[in-house]
Parts: structure tokens; sequence; C-alpha cells
């Protein structure tokens, strides 16, 4: 009984990751994720944790073994692109700039 119980809580730790994102100002948040978990997800999470409700001009970015960065595809696993072995690390930028700032309703985004 006991190595069933070991066995389940070993396929439990294959199943979530450790990732950690840095933010704009250098903080980092880190959270578990799921073997399976996309993009989106992990993305969502940072803008709750952020409040942050004007999404479309961010992104989460990542450094692959080659020194390569990328943009984490939110529609994919978060498994499958990261070419690292867990914990990931990953950074929370600005994917695009608005023409004019002062359109932006929310001062966080600004």
């Amino acid at each position: 009984m006991l190595s069933r119980l070991i066995s389940g809580s070993m396929r439990t730790l294959e199943r979530e990751y450790s990732c950690t994102v840095r933010l704009l100002d250098d903080t980092e948040y880190t959270c578990t994720i799921q073997r399976d978990a996309k993009g989106h997800y992990l993305f969502d999470l940072i803008c709750h944790h952020l409040n942050l409700l004007e999404k479309d001009y961010f992104g989460i970015r990542f450094v692959d073994p080659d020194k390569q960065r990328h943009w984490l595809e939110f529609t994919k696993s978060i498994a499958k692109q990261m070419k690292s072995q867990p914990p990931f690390t990953m950074c929370f930028r600005v994917k695009f700039y608005p023409p004019d700032p002062a359109t932006l309703k929310e001062e966080i985004t600004r």
C-alpha cells in the first residue's frame, strides 16, 4: 500500500510543474501549472494577479537553451513549448505598444 501511495504522489509531481514569471517591475510570480496547461491559462493567472484588464498589449516570453527568445503561444501547451526542464522561468513583457498611450483606460496599463 505504501508503494501505491508513493507512486501516486510521484505521478502527481510529474503532472505539475513549478513556473516562475518575472514581472515588469522585476518581482517574481511563482505558481504551479498542470502538465497540459495551455499558455492562456498562465497568462490569465498573471493578469488576475496584477489586476490587469487591458491584456492585449502583453505577452509571456521565454528563452530556450540556445538563447533564442520566444513568445509563449497561448493556444499551445506550455510544457511542449519549453525546451528546458522544469522549473520553468519566463518573463511577462510588453508585446505591443499602442500608437497613443492616452487612449488606454487603465492607469496600470499605461
